[in-house]
């Protein structure tokens, strides 16, 4: 699992960490740490304060990227999928096509007309929902790819693939990139009979993939005030443990604001469930001074299809979630904290910060093309969004929790980053916004590959109804 840690008090330098579950208790035997239960009388004046939440005057919209794709491109025969790239800093959007059909048939050119105006005149789902799709619209180069199979026939056969061997694998995906319906399992001795039983349910051999996956779920000082990406602290079981400190969040369709923070779900106590579990930055300590706030809301599990959609429907025999987040409500003195802001270190792969430097939350959007990653173990990373809307269905210490439609990408993710908050760099409208896209939860590799995994802001959202939050600067309505 993930985690950000913090320097050695004094030190001159901040660093940043995320949250492992083999971590050590970080506090003396002889200094035992406050209770990690928030009291009767607050618990009650919160709830209270909960109940009074009122319908949002937006409905959080379902981001399913792969459905959404699927239904605005229809009637572009030969469609084959899209991904964006960033090549030196600009967005290179990638589409592929078959060659037997009318897409293949025009020039660059053409095609980009052709995608461009379709997409323009499509409704906003689509371009909430496909970070190429806008892209494209905004003007992104267009490169072009030729495919054998299209993006209807690899969804198709995911779906076949999901009833086949759902229960066997770690993750499915429609993946555009390959032009495969790729499976992750756990060991290179189960990727024949894997593949043997997908392709026996009628899954062409050239368009089934099955690789080696092993996905695990995964700044240290005492800064003030606090700010995404630095080290958070809770205990559980005994234990104490690392993560790191999504972002600052704001419920606003209660009687008053709520001020708290977001983080991972599996950085509290009990997976999917209120406990009310204390945070601490950076570190638990004999007394109150760190202890930031509390978890208040952990969305349930679901099981069956609530939203009515393929990619997010759970599997037989599994309970789902479509994100791994918590929100904590701040108390004392942090719940003055201002929100929209995360932690910038010095360069990349460095846990050195001073403390100040800060990235500006302006926009929200989805998970796509080049990314940056800040957590308590891994500083600050950069990767490319690779694999969109999977399900992930083997979690370690999990067993039987499905994480649906989920983002897979290049950046780092070690243990103790999780929690931590994932953005694009837009420099929007001033130099070091960025653009919040969700939280790390877990990492490991693909193929050999090292990957993080994200849970989008989005889905997040609907995890969370019915209530509704901000999360960027003051400045923005986001």
């Amino acid at each position: 699992m993930t985690t950000l840690r913090r320097a050695q008090a004094g030190a001159a330098a901040m660093l940043l960490t995320a949250a492992t579950f083999t971590a050590t208790p970080a506090h003396s035997a002889d200094t035992p740490p406050p209770t990690p239960d928030a009291s009767d009388s607050e618990l009650a004046e919160l709830r209270t304060l909960l109940d009074t939440v009122t319908d949002p005057t937006t409905t959080p919209t379902l981001v399913d990227e792969d459905s959404q794709l699927l239904a605005a491109t229809s009637d572009l025969p030969g469609f084959a999928g899209m991904w964006v790239d960033d090549v030196n800093g600009q967005d290179v959007v990638t589409v592929a096509v078959t060659p037997a059909k009318g897409l293949r048939s025009l020039s660059t050119k053409q095609l980009a007309t052709r995608i461009e105006s379709h997409f323009t005149e499509q409704d906003s789902a689509i371009l909430t929902a496909s970070g190429a799709a806008t892209a494209l619209v905004d003007g992104a180069e267009l490169e072009v790819e030729t495919a054998t199979y299209t993006f209807a026939q690899l969804k198709k056969w995911q779906d076949v693939a999901d009833t086949t061997v759902g229960d066997k694998v770690v993750f499915s995906d429609a993946d555009e990139r390959a032009n495969t319906v790729t499976l992750g399992v756990s060991s290179a001795g189960e990727k024949k009979a894997v593949f043997d039983e997908v392709a026996a349910a009628g899954v062409p051999v050239n368009a089934l993939k099955v690789v080696e996956a092993d996905l695990g779920v995964t700044l240290r000082d005492a800064d003030r005030p606090v700010v995404g990406g630095q080290q958070i602290q809770f205990q559980s079981g005994g234990g104490t443990y690392n993560c790191t400190l999504g972002l600052s969040a704001q419920i606003t369709n209660t009687a008053t604001p709520v001020n708290g923070y977001l983080t991972n779900s599996h950085c509290t106590s009990s997976y999917a469930a209120v406990d009310n579990t204390y945070h601490w930055q950076p570190s638990i300590s004999s007394n109150t001074a760190n202890r930031i706030g509390y978890e208040a809301l952990d969305p349930s599990l679901f099981t069956g299809n609530p939203y009515g959609s393929t990619a997010t429907s759970c599997p037989s025999g599994f309970q789902c979630r479509l994100s791994d987040a918590a929100f904590g409500v701040y108390t004392g003195s942090f719940t003055s904290t201002e929100r929209g802001y995360i932690a910038r270190p010095a360069a990349l792969r460095n846990l050195n910060w001073n403390g100040t430097d800060r990235y500006r939350i302006t926009s929200t959007s989805v998970p796509t093309g080049s990314v940056r990653a800040v957590g308590r173990t891994s500083g600050m990373s950069t990767g490319t969004i690779t694999q969109s809307c999977v399900r992930i269905s083997s979690i370690q210490g999990m067993p039987g929790v499905s994480q649906n439609c989920q983002y897979m990408g290049t950046y780092s993710s070690q243990g103790g980053d999780s929690g931590g908050p994932v953005f694009r760099v837009t420099n929007s409208p001033s130099t070091n916004d960025v653009s919040f896209v969700g939280l790390n939860w877990g990492g490991g590799t693909v193929n050999g590959q090292a990957v993080g995994i994200v849970s989008s802001w989005a889905n997040m959202q609907v995890d969370f109804q019915p209530y509704a939050f901000r999360v960027c600067h003051s400045s923005f309505s986001c």
